[in-house]
């Protein structure tokens, strides 16, 4: 009887360590002090004005504006669609847009094209449970002839405070450098995740419209 309980372990045990490595049970590895420190680094949340935005080029060499403009239209007609998502909670680029999501203008002569990001950013996940906020901002992208001008504006929160009541913050109060470096240029323990988590979905956004217009 042992030998038999023993043999069913051994064949479980590969399947039990493939189910914690995929799927919601997937273990992640945790960032280390080194992996954030970019994200403490002062003017890692740039501001214009006393406003958070993050502005930028995305460089298209050779690449007309129509050609651009149809690609990046197309992008984001899929990534700002109300209610879509992609993959599921565990993976890095996760998202999953909300009602308020949609792309406001898409001006071909003017190369405007004006998105309503509304979406759930996920800060941890469990089989049964996630950690997560409401993110809501503007993104502007203006079409040229070998280049995408990239603007992401007016970005603020939805603030779980537990018992299904939430709490709209702005990016300016919450992870700007005044309001979440300590003296000691620590990030303070509950905006940070926010901060890490605004970072890396703008860096994402310039990474897809990037790769579309290849």
């Amino acid at each position: 009887m042992k030998k038999v309980i023993f043999a069913l372990f051994a064949i479980a045990l590969p399947m039990m360590m493939q189910a914690q490595s995929e799927g919601l049970l997937a273990r992640k590895t945790p960032r280390t002090k080194q992996d954030l420190s970019a994200y403490a680094k002062p003017g890692a949340i740039p501001e214009v004005n006393g406003k958070v935005v993050f502005a930028d080029v995305i460089a298209a060499p050779g690449k007309s504006k129509e050609d651009i403009f149809k690609k990046v239209a197309q992008w984001a007609s899929l990534r700002y669609d109300a209610n879509s998502m992609r993959g599921i909670y565990t993976d890095d680029d996760f998202f999953k847009n909300i009602d308020f999501s949609k792309v406001k203008t898409a001006d071909k002569n003017s190369g405007e094209i004006e998105c309503q990001g509304a979406e759930e950013l996920i800060f941890s996940a469990k089989a049964l449970a996630k950690n997560f906020t409401q993110a809501f901002y503007l993104l502007n992208l203006k079409v040229s002839d070998g280049k995408v001008e990239f603007n992401l504006n007016t970005l603020s929160f939805n603030v779980d405070e537990g018992e299904g009541k939430f709490t709209r913050v702005t990016a300016e109060e919450w992870i700007s450098d005044q309001e979440c470096l300590n003296k000691k240029g620590e990030m303070r323990r509950i905006p940070a995740k926010f901060r890490i988590k605004t970072i890396d979905l703008v860096n994402e956004l310039k990474k897809e419209i990037a790769e579309a217009i290849k």
